[in-house]
């Protein structure tokens, strides 16, 4: 049976131990505001259900006028920049308290921009995961991502997940989209490996928290109105046509192999499967993946970031910024497998 057609259910295993990449490290990055709680609540309960090392962090951003404040005030700058990394430890420990019951987390307080001492670190401890609160932006959209998140989801080498706050909701309803290389082109393998880190990602966090796991495939045929229009045939129309349903056709096979394939990847995790929902949808990726995020009342949002423009920071991709700027969803961004990061580690 085609499970494309009537949109049934694979299982995907998420138990951490058959996947190309373990999740063993975590970092929830804490920034001294009121949802620090909820990042922190979500790193917990994916260190836990997958016996993760989880490391806390906070990174105090030095504001420009501390010489000015300096000798305003007659402390010494090094005696201001304590202040802000005891004030900023004693927040961090205060949350890990509450809700690292059994953990042990590791607590890293750094001085610097934000975004680069994060990466920084992910770089230099094999990090699996970076969890974040989105920051709230003034402009036209609400979530349209700050400074520090865009370069995270740039530049950053591991998944990020930017959580939105909705109350304190939980996770129930996880949207994974994914691309497919049907004309195997010189890029078809690294799409294939981002597939499937996108796959993993998004099945950990809905068995961490008892989610739905949709996949979602948008694909088009560019063609359509040019054979329509310039055929040889004697019926452009059914020409156009028959080139439509070869295209679905084509698309309906690679995605049910990835679904399948998906299966394979967990044999021997059987005991812990989510079930995996696919969706194929006929349209522009910018637009379908938005309109399935509300239509499903999706809550997280897993998209791979990937670009081909060889410009070193500029990973995300065209298609993966429009969508992210779309959507007021929590998001996780996947880099491909060969990724390399612009930012030097320490």
């Amino acid at each position: 049976m085609n499970r494309l057609k009537t949109e049934g259910k694979a299982t995907v295993g998420t138990d951490g131990k058959t996947h190309g990449l373990p999740m063993k490290k975590i970092v929830a990055v804490c920034t001294l505001d009121a949802h620090d709680e909820g990042t922190l609540k979500a790193a917990t309960n994916m260190a836990r259900a997958h016996n993760a090392e989880l490391t806390v962090m906070a990174v105090v951003d030095i504001p420009p006028e501390i010489a000015r404040l300096s000798g305003a005030t007659g402390i010494s700058r090094k005696d201001i920049e304590n202040s802000f990394t005891a004030e900023y430890r004693k927040h961090v420990s205060r949350l890990t308290a509450r809700h690292a019951h059994g953990l042990d987390p590791h607590i890293e307080i750094r001085s610097g921009k934000p975004f680069l001492e994060v990466i920084k670190y992910t770089l230099a401890h094999g990090t699996n995961m970076v969890i974040k609160t989105a920051e709230e932006s003034k402009g036209l959209h609400r979530y349209f991502f700050t400074s520090m998140d865009q370069h995270l989801l740039r530049k950053c080498p591991c998944p990020v997940w930017l959580r939105v706050n909705h109350g304190g909701q939980p996770v129930k309803t996880v949207l994974a989209a994914v691309d497919l290389d049907i004309f195997m082109t010189d890029e078809a393998d690294d799409q294939s490996g981002l597939n499937r880190h996108i796959l993993e990602t998004a099945s950990r966090i809905a068995q961490t928290h008892g989610a739905a796991l949709h996949v979602l495939h948008a694909w088009d045929a560019p063609g359509e109105t040019s054979v329509r229009l310039w055929s040889d045939a004697p019926d452009g129309s059914k020409a156009a046509d028959d080139y439509v349903r070869d295209i679905q056709r084509a698309h309906e096979n690679a995605f049910d192999r990835l679904i399948e394939e998906a299966a394979v990847w967990t044999e021997g995790g059987k005991d812990h499967r989510t079930a995996l929902i696919p969706h194929l949808k006929r349209g522009i990726a910018r637009s379908v993946i938005p309109e399935h995020v509300r239509d499903l009342g999706a809550d997280t949002l897993v998209i791979g970031t990937i670009a081909r423009t060889g410009v070193p920071g500029f990973f995300i991709g065209n298609t993966a910024e429009d969508v992210l700027n779309s959507v007021d969803c929590s998001v996780v961004t996947v880099k491909p497998p060969h990724y390399v990061s612009p930012i030097e580690p320490d």
